[in-house]
């Protein structure tokens, strides 16, 4: 509504970007022998309590739900093969055209990074967890790095990330969660010393009001985008050096 002349083409990247439902294609599948088979009620209520014993000792690590298909609108196409993941294309409007892609961005980086322009292109991570300690990557002494050093995580994107020279724009659901990720900035490799404010950290103006459980704690209670910050790569000016009696014939 701000910009009815621009063009915007939105990508959704990650592994826990919902794809579009297949296309129907009218045949109803039919059971097999063994699956229409009934089950006795006691041998379903044991494998119930079973299944409700394997729930209740599983380890107090958060991982996010297999994300369950969204609507197929009527121009959805498959962008499997100018990507080459698990991915999807709608011209949603004229003006707007949405891409998701079901994958980590370290693996698509590859297609973006001679396409990217700083003065029109921005990157935005919601609540990344840059600050939060990774629960597969450890260092030398046993403890576990955040997730802005892990290999398996953020550590080889927001390098990457900061030299295209695009903006990076940030959320956080609280003001120790900004704090948590912006100190995380200055252990970083690669990171730290390696970019400038385009953002200073503080409240969102259009952050949720909402108060909702926190996904990784039910005890904790947080308004979902609360605070925003912006970094980019930091800027190198190339100077000429130039001798004190340069201006002698």
């Amino acid at each position: 509504m701000l910009f009815p002349s621009t063009n915007f083409h939105l990508f959704f990247i990650g592994p826990q970007v919902s794809l579009p439902k297949p296309p129907n294609t009218g045949t109803t599948p039919t059971p097999s022998a063994d699956e229409s088979k009934s089950e006795t009620p006691s041998e379903a209520a044991s494998e119930s309590k079973g299944e409700d014993a394997k729930r209740t000792y599983l380890p107090n690590v958060y991982q996010p739900p297999t994300p369950k298909p969204i609507t197929r609108l009527k121009r959805t196409r498959s962008s499997l093969e100018r990507y080459g993941v698990p991915s999807y294309t709608v011209p949603y409007t004229p003006q707007l055209t949405i891409t998701g892609m079901q994958a980590n961005y370290a693996d698509v980086h590859a297609q973006f990074q001679h396409t990217l322009d700083p003065y029109s292109d921005f990157f935005f991570f919601f609540s990344p967890g840059f600050g939060f300690p990774s629960p597969d990557s450890f260092a030398e002494n046993g403890e576990p790095l955040l997730q802005i050093a892990s290999p398996t995580e953020w550590g080889p994107v927001l390098p990457q990330l900061l030299a295209s020279k695009c903006s990076l724009f940030v959320t956080g659901f609280s003001p120790a969660d900004v704090e948590r990720d912006v100190r995380s900035l200055s252990t970083a490799p690669e990171v730290a010393g390696e970019f400038e404010w385009v953002i200073t950290p503080g409240p969102n103006p259009f952050g949720s009001e909402k108060w909702e459980v926190a996904d990784f704690d039910p005890r904790v209670m947080v308004k979902t985008n609360w605070g925003i910050w912006a970094i980019r790569g930091k800027s190198r000016d190339i100077q000429e050096e130039r001798s004190v009696f340069s201006f002698l014939p």
